[in-house]
């Protein structure tokens, strides 16, 4: 049993307070201590909720609190602060004063004080960076931020035996909404001033961490307007304070395409550009193999073609005595390309395609070959019927699947 006193008495040690409130005017004192309270008939304890912004009955002992307390390196959000600015003095009762309701201030610590009645209170801890991580910050208050953004305390990062850098410069533009981000590279600890809050993350946690990339590595960026920004390792990347990562797969870090010879990617041009003297418009299509770029790192005008779920195109082997069809897409041409060789066709301009031979053409290449027949059936029975209007060309590679069957050297 807790013995504060009797039942009509209640004592107050200090960093403890407790509200009472008058049942005939329905004013409340607040009481801190250390002190005795002898509550009267027309007096009656009460607590403030703050999740529902009331105040609620409540036994005697019920009504005590402790005072927050902020040690070093934390800081209180203390939301509808009084209008003088004042805290309940210890050891006194004191009637309700009148608040700044819908208002919150910083407080740094070390602090300890009582609560006035309506007044809501978050302890935070100051937010310490590594130079991978930051702050997302917000202004809320246009006139406080500005007023106390030199009270911000702010601990520069510096490498050892370097020259500690300057405080944080205000910004030209603190106006309510606007955010900023404080890197981990130029502040190692952290304590926002009044009128600028710290914005926390999806889980809650305020820090967060920047994108390492090491080399043949590199990230996609995405601003609220849709526009991309790619980065490249080895470096830090630190978001602009509308920017989030682009995310595949829980990854938000990308492996370059490395090429060789015989490997190409098929690359849409999505936004004019200028390169080595050459400038590219909106619908140009590049091919880009390892003889020309053997590492490849995507960038903002490129879109990636692919073809059947993948990036890169394969070259083909076509041994000695044989050979494949290509047809150039522009001009429906078909050329054979003999072996021995590494086929890798441009796929901007050609197509590696195959040849359905009819019947008699089967029975007269192949005589014999009951496989190289039954080949060919199947292709006939796969394949579309022509149009009524279109002549049948059983010659025609054109009509044919682009898969690289082999072909008769002739």
């Amino acid at each position: 049993m807790d013995e504060r006193g009797n039942k009509r008495d209640l004592v107050l040690a200090p960093s403890e307070y407790a509200y009472m409130q008058d049942v005939t005017k329905g004013v409340i004192k607040t009481y801190t201590g250390p002190t005795v309270i002898n509550p009267t008939a027309q007096e009656r304890p009460v607590r403030f909720n703050g999740d529902t912004k009331r105040f609620e009955p409540c036994g005697l002992e019920e009504a005590v609190q402790i005072s927050p307390i902020a040690p070093e390196g934390y800081y209180l959000i203390l939301k509808n602060p009084s209008v003088r600015g004042d805290h309940p003095s210890a050891g006194t009762v004191h009637p309700s004063p009148e608040l700044d309701v819908g208002k919150k201030i910083n407080i740094t610590g070390p602090c300890n004080f009582a609560l006035w009645p309506g007044q809501i209170v978050k302890l935070v801890s100051g937010h310490h960076l590594r130079s991978n991580q930051y702050l997302l910050v917000r202004v809320y208050n246009e006139e406080e931020a500005r007023r106390n953004w030199g009270q911000a305390v702010v601990k520069p990062a510096t490498a050892e035996g370097a020259v500690e850098p300057a405080p944080l410069a205000t910004p030209l533009d603190l106006s309510v909404g606007k955010l900023y981000i404080i890197k981990g590279t130029d502040v190692s600890f952290y304590i926002p001033p009044t009128g600028v809050g710290v914005v926390p993350d999806e889980s809650g946690k305020y820090v967060r961490d920047a994108l390492t990339l090491e080399r043949l590595e590199y990230c996609i960026l995405v601003d609220q307007n849709g526009k991309k920004r790619y980065e490249r390792g080895p470096q830090v990347v630190f978001p602009q304070p509308t920017e989030s990562f682009i995310v595949r797969d829980t990854h938000r870090k990308f492996r370059a395409l490395e090429l060789n010879e015989i490997q190409g990617l098929h690359i849409k041009v999505i936004a004019p550009y200028t390169e080595g003297g050459r400038d590219f418009k909106e619908g140009d299509e590049i091919f880009i193999t390892g003889k020309q770029t053997s590492i490849y790192f995507p960038r903002e005008e490129h879109s990636l073609v692919r073809y059947d779920g993948k990036d890169k195109h394969f070259a083909v082997a076509v041994p000695a005595g044989e050979a494949r069809y290509v047809m150039n897409r522009k001009t429906g041409e078909i050329r054979m390309a003999r072996g021995p060789a590494m086929l890798l066709p441009n796929p901007t301009d050609e197509v590696i395609v195959r040849r359905v031979l009819s019947e008699k053409e089967a029975a007269v290449w192949y005589p014999g070959n009951e496989e190289a027949i039954q080949y060919n059936r199947s292709l006939r029975r796969r394949r579309r019927p022509a149009p009524a209007w279109c002549p049948r060309a059983t010659t025609s590679a054109a009509r044919s699947a682009a898969d690289g069957r082999r072909a008769p050297a002739r």
